[in-house]
């Protein structure tokens, strides 16, 4: 049997448009996806998948249900068997085994705790609307800050009396067991052995789950008093944690979808506000910094997000401090500085929906403009203004996308004289001392899969020294054995430098169906694809003298002029390479352009066309069939550490080592899935 927080990280896991476009081709119409249904003779796309919902449902026969529901019907599997299909898919270790009675009370605590939020939020919104004294203080200050009835049930806001004991009382008279109602932070247990509310006196915004259940509450005071917190919140529980849960989310999600971008404020009466006004694609954190977990939460719907935080020196440093964070997890990131002195809620109520999204439209602004403006610009010391340029190149730094990376460049370099090579060698320097960084965290609990990444660190092993040799005129590089080797891993990398140098600055034309992990955009070169698809698991060349031209190649790569054809960039790029100062390095790559590259049988009858024209389909299985030697290689290796913990009796080290076989043998399949899709 599956426990409970198993099956919870399953289904937390889920992205429905990815499982049933295992099976079904998806083609995106507005919020939702469309494809041909499965489930009978369909010859047009009458099944919508929603995202936001999780849901997908077939207008013509009827079928209907959850991304679990459709691997159930489409390949005849049971429950657990569904389950643990979705769980190899999203790399979830499930262990099989009887639920012993403390997993079966954990699990029933954990259905209880929900119960008992769902029951509080019940009773404070009746306190509000159905007592004197809660109708008079707390529906009163809603109304007067502009509330209307239909948004104050909208978000279920309520109202916790003066008496520390209200709720428990309440709860003790429906017959709801203490425990509870202390286990969801809504009581407290004090010292002398009583229980009272943890909210009391203060008017009550619930925050729900992403499913629409209440999970915690936030509290604000009507008191004057500056000794009086003015938010009190619920603690972290079994249900509810703060650096994974946003406010507003279940009642955004659909807009942040359908809108393609997501509002991010500060409090819960900014979103609040902000919904009333009819601007619903809006959260904000709960009662907590940013984390990475609520970003994540929010890139699920859309990976575009505007700051828009109040216009004091505390929102700005705030704002500032957030775009890092933003930028890290993937989000393309804007900024919006509403007026002076106004903040999201005051300026929601004094503006209609219509203002504000003009407003939002002409004056949000990207995040590095927003940090050269207010940091950079304004600065007439020397000094400061070049620690202040070094600020705006770490946030580039941490822009993922490549393509947008070297925008941002290429602008800096062009506002502030900056030469765009010196740029780029401190953006790689920092990503070098991140990703050097996180791989010694790693080593510390004995591997480095972490977050999809595939590279293992095995305990002893050190992370290589970032190499600048390359950078001297004068001397050969040390190629020795790795130059000559001919192992798989050594001909991937060759054949991916092979594209990169031979056509580095074409565009890829995608053939539908034939992406091979691929994602599917317009516009982006093989040189940006190669880049992006190997920082996405922070992998880089083994041979040094690869990754010499590798760095080499975009080093100038990032200079180049955009109105200059592909076809001219490319000689460019030859003609800087081909002369290079390093010998190595320089013969290394007139043989990668005299090389006449191999394809597969299976390849052959495109081979007709011109090699170029095909980039879309060579280029992506290049990168799917290195990710998988890589996976292979470390499925040796692991095992060849299982046996030597055998042989050393360590069974803990042998429990370690299995799980990493198991997560790796689940990627290795996955890309050996994708390979086979030809």
């Amino acid at each position: 049997m599956i426990d409970r927080d198993t099956i919870n990280r399953i289904l937390d896991a889920v992205k429905i448009e990815e499982v049933i476009g295992d099976f079904v081709s998806l083609r995106r119409k507005g919020s939702n996806w469309w494809g041909l249904c499965p489930f009978h003779p369909d010859r047009n796309p009458s099944m919508a998948v929603s995202s936001t919902k999780n849901l997908f449902k077939c207008f013509s026969c009827g079928k209907g249900g959850n991304a679990l529901s459709f691997v159930m019907e489409h390949e005849n599997m049971s429950y657990p068997e569904a389950l643990r299909y979705l769980a190899a898919k999203y790399n979830i270790e499930v262990v099989d085994k009887e639920l012993t009675p403390e997993e079966v009370a954990r699990n029933q605590r954990y259905d209880n705790l929900l119960v008992v939020s769902d029951f509080a939020q019940k009773f404070y919104q009746d306190l509000l609307w159905n007592n004197d004294f809660g109708r008079t203080v707390g529906l009163s200050y809603f109304r007067q800050r502009g509330y209307t009835d239909d948004t104050i049930r909208k978000f279920g806001l309520g109202f916790a009396s003066h008496h520390p004991d209200t709720l428990i009382d309440g709860a003790r008279k429906e017959g709801y067991k203490e425990e509870y109602l202390i286990g969801a932070t809504l009581c407290v247990a004090r010292e002398n052995g009583e229980v009272s509310d943890r909210f009391y006196d203060r008017v009550m915004f619930p925050i729900h789950s992403i499913s629409g259940r209440v999970i915690a509450f936030g509290g604000r005071t009507l008191k004057k008093d500056k000794n009086v917190p003015k938010y009190v919140n619920s603690e972290n529980s079994e249900i509810y944690k703060k650096s994974d849960a946003v406010y507003g989310i279940f009642f955004a999600k659909s807009a942040i979808a359908k809108e393609k971008k997501c509002y991010l404020v500060e409090g819960y009466t900014d979103v609040v506000s902000m919904h009333q006004a009819g601007i619903t694609n809006v959260v904000a954190p709960c009662g907590t910094a940013l984390t990475a977990g609520q970003i994540r939460l929010m890139k699920r719907f859309s990976p575009d997000v505007t700051i828009i935080y109040d216009n004091d020196e505390a929102g700005i440093n705030a704002s500032l401090k957030n775009i890092n964070l933003l930028l890290e997890e993937g989000m393309n990131v804007r900024v919006l500085l509403l007026p002076e002195g106004e903040d999201p809620d005051s300026f929601a109520m004094a503006h209609t929906g219509d203002e504000i999204r003009d407003f939002i439209e002409n004056n949000e602004e990207d995040c590095i403009s927003y940090k050269c403006r207010l940091l950079v610009d304004s600065e007439r010391d020397p000094v400061r203004k070049s620690r202040a340029i070094r600020d705006v190149i770490e946030t580039i730094a941490y822009v993922s996308d490549p393509v947008l990376r070297n925008l941002y460049v290429d602008n800096l370099s062009k506002k502030y004289d900056q030469k765009p090579e010196m740029l780029f060698k401190e953006i790689s320097t920092l990503r070098r001392k991140w990703r050097e960084e996180r791989q010694r965290m790693e080593q510390r609990r004995g591997m480095e899969v972490s977050s999809g990444h595939l590279r293992p660190v095995y305990e002893g092993q050190q992370t290589p020294p970032a190499s600048e040799e390359y950078y001297e005129p004068a001397g050969d590089l040390l190629i020795g054995d790795v130059y000559s080797s001919n192992t798989p891993m050594d001909v991937s990398e060759r054949e991916l430098l092979y594209y990169l140098v031979k056509f580095g600055c074409y565009p890829i034309h995608f053939v539908e169906d034939m992406l091979y992990g691929a994602q599917k955009r317009e516009g982006v070169t093989v040189a940006d694809y190669i880049r992006s698809a190997l920082s996405e698991d922070e992998l880089e060349f083994e041979n040094p003298l690869y990754r010499a031209i590798y760095e080499e190649f975009y080093s100038l790569y990032g200079t180049l002029e955009g109105s200059l054809d592909p076809e001219e960039q490319q000689k460019q790029v030859v003609r800087f390479l081909s002369a290079h100062n390093n010998d190595s390095l320089r013969k290394t790559v007139l043989g990668l352009l005299l090389e006449t590259h191999t394809l597969t049988v299976k390849e052959y009858r495109l081979s007709i066309a011109p090699e170029e024209t095909i980039l879309g389909v060579t280029v992506p299985k290049s990168m799917v069939l290195y990710k998988l030697r890589i996976t292979e290689q470390a499925c040796i290796d692991i095992t060849k550490e299982i046996a030597a913990a055998e042989a050393n009796g360590d069974l803990e080290r042998q429990k370690a080592l299995m799980m990493q076989l198991q997560m790796f043998n689940q990627v290795k399949n996955r890309f050996a899935k994708e390979l086979n899709r030809l």
